[in-house]
């Protein structure tokens, strides 16, 4: 990106502005990474959380230390196919499952008028202090901290909210409506799969949300920077283009998976709405539908897709943070990426044992709306529209790129927790993406120091690449 703006705008002074835009969005993704890898880990294995991040954030340090752009590209494409088969095969396994009217399924109702009820007694491990709200009056086993006293043995829970200590261990009775997260709402599954319902989405206004969100996605995936930068790993823009196309088509179904597996967590298992661990819905699925055997295999895949995930993605952003930071800010070779790798691992490694209470979710809107409203309009403008400058691109970029990131934190910070102010500053996107390119073109409008040659830059965008090739014609 920057090595873009420099060269259809003739600015290097802007270089290190985008370079900054690159290494934040790029930032907020890759804590979501690290937040995935230390949920996923102390599913699987039982560590505290904090393993997770912090082996990750090493692993893929230590990988792009070794391998470079080059070896990042062949292992991205390598485990694209775990993750695929990571959603896939469970994906199959319950739908047969599902259509055969098992045994194992037949206790689960997706979508009903009721709440998620423990179908079997259940032991519910709370691995951080949380607030749950109990729906009803229930018996159950303690053994921890519960209200701030230390309780072991059977005790009367009563209606209301409660305040759970770390390490706390809770046996549900079966049959007994699960508690949930005081950040969660407590919804019939009715209500839950109603798109824009009551809910308390972006301070309760859902609409506002899904519009966000959809912006948020359709722009900022356009300039997330380890998506874009994929482009330059193709031989021609032939290839390129072709690339496209078939990851479009490959990820098309697998999105289109995903809600399953968000109804079968909250069906088969409704703990996770109490102990704030939502974010492992999928992993646990295989162990709420099965036993024994086919529960291991099942949570295996899942665990090996979930992996490659993270680990793939992880990889793809710290390598352009990375080189951002050595190429375009301290102007340096191949021992300063390296540095650039490791600090940025390090930091982001610190800053990922910090979002443990935020959703991935979230984290992953954050750097979309960021991408979204400062590399997006450059890219659009800077090759659609021959009227943009470097004055036009600067604007944007700040006052897009830097409105978007000020949101992102005021709401990191709990700065705001509710109504209006917490939807627009939590989503940004709906505002912050017309400001970047209103802004964008209104300055360009009014500058009068226009690009020189701009003809032939657009050329070079736009016409085939056979074009290139041909031998100029002497007189």
């Amino acid at each position: 990106m920057p090595e873009f703006v420099d060269g259809r705008l003739d600015a290097p002074k802007l270089r290190p502005i985008v370079a900054i835009l690159v290494i934040v969005a790029s930032w907020f993704f890759l804590l979501a990474q690290l937040k995935g890898a230390g949920v996923v880990i102390r599913a699987l294995v039982g560590t505290p959380y904090w393993v997770g991040v912090v082996a990750v954030g090493v692993l893929v340090a230590a990988n792009l230390s070794a391998g470079g752009m080059r070896g990042i590209t062949f292992v991205q494409g390598f485990q694209f196919f775990f993750i695929f088969l990571g959603i896939l095969v469970p994906f199959a396994v319950i739908s047969v499952l599902w259509l055969n009217d098992s045994d194992v399924t037949r206790d689960f109702a997706l979508i009903d008028d009721s709440y998620p009820t423990f179908v079997e007694e259940t032991v519910v491990t709370y691995e951080r202090d949380i607030t749950i709200d109990v729906p009803a009056d229930v018996v159950a086993t303690v053994d921890g901290t519960l209200d701030g006293a230390v309780e072991t043995g059977s005790v009367l829970i009563g209606e209301g909210r409660h305040d759970i200590g770390l390490g706390t261990d809770i046996t549900w009775p079966a049959g007994s409506e699960a508690p949930h997260a005081a950040t969660v709402d407590r919804l019939t599954g009715d209500a839950w799969a109603e798109p824009l319902g009551d809910k308390s989405l972006a301070g309760g206004h859902p609409l506002y949300f899904s519009l966000a969100v959809l912006l948020a996605n359709v722009f900022g995936i356009m300039g997330l920077p380890h998506i874009v930068s994929r482009f330059y790993t193709n031989p021609t823009g032939r290839e390129s283009r072709r690339t496209n196309l078939w990851v479009l088509a490959l990820l098309a179904p697998y999105y289109a998976m995903l809600p399953l597996f968000g109804a079968l967590g909250r069906a088969s298992n409704p703990e996770l709405l109490g102990n704030g661990a939502t974010d492992s819905a999928t992993v646990a699925v295989g162990s709420g539908l099965l036993s024994g055997v086919g529960s291991d295999l099942l949570t295996s895949v899942i665990a090996a897709g979930a992996a490659a995930a993270f680990l793939s993605t992880a990889s793809g952003l710290l390598i352009a943070m990375a080189g951002a930071l050595s190429h375009d800010i301290m102007q340096a070779g191949v021992p300063q990426f390296r540095f650039a790798v490791w600090l940025g691992a390090a930091v982001s490694i610190g800053a990922g044992m910090l979002v443990e209470s935020f959703d991935i979710n979230v984290l992953i809107g954050w750097s979309t709306s960021i991408a979204a409203s400062s590399i997006c309009p450059l890219l659009v403008l800077g090759i659609w529209w021959p009227g943009l400058t470097r004055r036009g691109a600067t604007a944007a970029a700040v006052i897009g790129g830097g409105a978007s990131t000020a949101a992102a934190l005021i709401t990191m910070f709990g700065v705001v927790e509710r109504g209006w102010s917490f939807a627009v500053l939590s989503t940004p996107a709906v505002w912050s993406v017309p400001l970047a390119f209103a802004t964008g073109i209104i300055v360009s409008l009014r500058d009068r120091d226009k690009v020189a040659d701009i003809g032939h830059k657009m050329a070079l965008l736009h016409l085939p690449e056979r074009a290139a090739t041909v031998e100029p014609v002497e007189s």
